[in-house]
């Protein structure tokens, strides 16, 4: 027998009811931080009952992670979308550390964690939650493999990688999070580009001999 399908109109529901919560969170955030925050106000703001909240979410750091994880899979959907080529230092500027300009792509990822500095402070630098930490890295390693996955289909380069791509992913997901980890503390005196420049030097060196790229000159 098969599974019956969820009423569409009761999904769209369920989704403006999700997004009326991630609003009101993000809202209040932006008024009175986080941690005094409470999920009485959260769903006061949504005008929706309280025990609606807690037919959707655990807690306000549930609620607070769903928002972290669709902005992250957002970002993969428009990153997918650059060739992969555009994701390398071009010919003309082979030497990592020249002071080569910031690569687009990445760019987009620093500008991303700038314009989202207020999420990314509270997902970090909560000391009173080892969840949240927990829970970005995991986020941000899955977003990972997914963009190496939709990229692997739509823009395929025949590189050897002398390494798995999910350890790779992992290399990734730790030099992104501690960059940016200390970048919060640092945002008034270095930029955006600056910020992506130092990211650059750090990672490419072992990733272009991990892909089986020509060794720099």
């Amino acid at each position: 027998m098969s599974k019956t399908q969820p009423n569409p109109a009761y999904l769209r529901r369920v989704q403006r009811t999700r997004a009326a919560f991630r609003r009101a969170l993000m809202e209040l955030i932006g008024e009175k931080g986080y941690k005094a925050l409470t999920v009485d106000e959260i769903a006061q703001r949504a005008n929706l009952a309280r025990a609606t909240f807690y037919l959707h979410y655990r807690d306000k750091d549930d609620l607070l992670l769903e928002e972290f994880s669709l902005l992250a899979e957002e970002r993969v959907n428009v990153l997918s979308q650059i060739p992969f080529a555009a994701w390398l230092p071009n010919s003309e500027d082979q030497r990592i550390d020249a002071g080569n300009k910031p690569i687009q792509p990445f760019l987009m990822v620093f500008q991303h964690v700038a314009d989202n500095a207020g999420l990314y402070r509270i997902l970090l630098k909560n000391p009173g939650s080892e969840r949240l930490s927990g829970r970005i890295r995991e986020i941000l390693i899955e977003s990972i493999n997914r963009f190496a996955q939709a990229k692997a289909q739509s823009d395929p380069i025949p590189i050897l990688f002398e390494v798995p791509v999910e350890l790779l992913a992992a290399y990734f997901n730790g030099a992104l999070v501690s960059s940016i980890d200390w970048w919060l503390e640092n945002m008034d005196s270095v930029s955006v580009e600056d910020m992506t420049r130092m990211f650059q030097r750090l990672f490419f060196p072992g990733v272009r001999k991990a892909m089986g790229l020509n060794a720099e000159k």
